[in-house]
């Protein structure tokens, strides 16, 4: 491990004094069209540049021309007519192809190596000496390939990175789909715009939207949204399932559908006011029960086929039809055995309804009065052959439109 002495620009345990020194930043990245090199300023190898507080780096290109360093024809070869001057020395970091360069500031100081036997080649180590907490910003990218094939230029695409950018703000780690990945999945965080997102690059999308103050999570046809005091569902299918109890308590609940369809072995209804509006609707309940209420219908037509039940378990009114009666007093004859026209009421008789002996209650009340009747000389037993046909002949059928 090297360790630098910032003061006297030397270093010591380990390093070779004769390879390693140290380098001042003079040119950054940024002012070399981001190209990955420094422009240095290092004293061991340019010894009689005077530097001083405030030097700019500058680039000075001279023109050679009907003049020679050396009076023999012989030598022009080793010379150039333009020759470039540089304050500076041009130097590339030593770094692992994975790993990214940071954003090094004028001032920064770095270690400057010899990496080649012929001390030709300068580099510089990817980091700098006690400068770091001076940076305003600064980035880092680390990477490994992730594909198949040898000898592929890497992207964003084809490697596993993490990338660290304060001057982008920006926090990024993903993966590839190009090495036979089911997706390629990426957690981005954006403190810049608020936002934090989870994503397989193709459907599932997870956010974190802190402007918006908003949670969205997505998937290929459902979306779930938290924002401000609002959560909003959209999917083909929505389902919620309780294995023991599901409460709702709200305020007010809408529900809007083409069909409801509702089902329980036990359902209770407790209602301080109801209203229910229909264009059309069926009951279909084998037992129903109305106890302490009142109850007002209003319709324009009603039709009964359910016999009543009196309190003494007798059947009363097994059948009848009762329809809208605008005057009861214009009775029209039936036509095609209806009642006849709207706004009439008959009582006819019905060949298919019940006999009134079915009735058992009825008939020996009438049969009393009829013998008694028949006691009197002048009744001649006419009025329980009356009871007699009335008890064997068809109901009274009330029908109307």
């Amino acid at each position: 491990m090297r360790i630098a002495d910032t003061n006297f620009n030397s270093i010591s345990l380990g390093s070779d004094s004769n390879r390693d020194t140290i380098g001042i930043v003079f040119k950054t990245s940024a002012e070399l069209n981001n190209r990955p090199l420094l422009g240095l300023i290092i004293p061991k190898f340019m010894i009689g540049y005077d530097f001083r507080n405030g030097d700019k780096p500058s680039d000075t290109d001279l023109k050679i021309s009907g003049s020679k360093c050396i009076n023999d024809e012989s030598c022009k070869k080793f010379w150039d007519t333009d020759i470039n001057i540089k304050n500076y020395i041009l130097v590339r970091p030593y770094l692992n192809q994975n790993i990214s360069m940071p954003l090094y500031t004028v001032g920064d100081k770095v270690i400057v190596t010899v990496i080649d036997n012929d001390i030709k080649t300068l580099a510089f180590l990817p980091y700098s000496i006690n400068r770091l907490g001076q940076r305003a910003t600064d980035k880092f990218m680390a990477s490994v390939p992730a594909n198949p094939k040898e000898n592929t230029s890497l992207t964003e695409n084809n490697t596993y990175f993490i990338k660290l950018d304060s001057k982008a703000k920006v926090l990024i780690l993903s993966t590839s789909k190009e090495n036979g990945e089911t997706a390629a999945q990426t957690i981005g965080m954006d403190p810049g715009n608020g936002q934090i997102a989870i994503t397989d690059n193709d459907k599932l999308v997870w956010m974190m939207d802190t402007n918006q103050d908003a949670i969205t999570s997505k998937t290929s046809g459902t979306t779930i949204e938290q924002k401000s005091n609002a959560i909003t569902m959209t999917g083909d299918i929505i389902n919620l399932n309780g294995e023991s109890q599901v409460n709702i308590k709200t305020d007010a609940m809408n529900v809007d559908s083409n069909t409801i369809k509702s089902k329980a072995t036990d359902a209770k209804y407790e209602y301080d006011s109801f209203t229910h509006t229909s264009q059309m609707g069926k009951w279909e309940v084998d037992t129903e029960e109305h106890s302490n209420m009142a109850m007002a219908v209003k319709a324009s037509t009603y039709h009964n086929d359910t016999p009543i039940i009196g309190l003494n378990g007798n059947t009363i009114f097994p059948s009848f039809t009762i329809g809208a009666v605008p005057n009861i007093n214009v009775p029209v004859a039936p036509t095609a055995g209806l009642s006849g026209p709207q706004g009439s009421m008959l009582m006819q008789t019905d060949p298919g309804a019940v006999p009134l002996v079915k009735f058992p209650q009825l008939v020996p009340i009438l049969r009393a009065i009829a013998s008694a009747a028949d006691s009197y000389p002048s009744g001649g037993g006419s009025a329980s052959a009356a009871v007699a046909q009335l008890a064997n002949a068809a109901t009274t059928k009330m029908m109307s439109s």
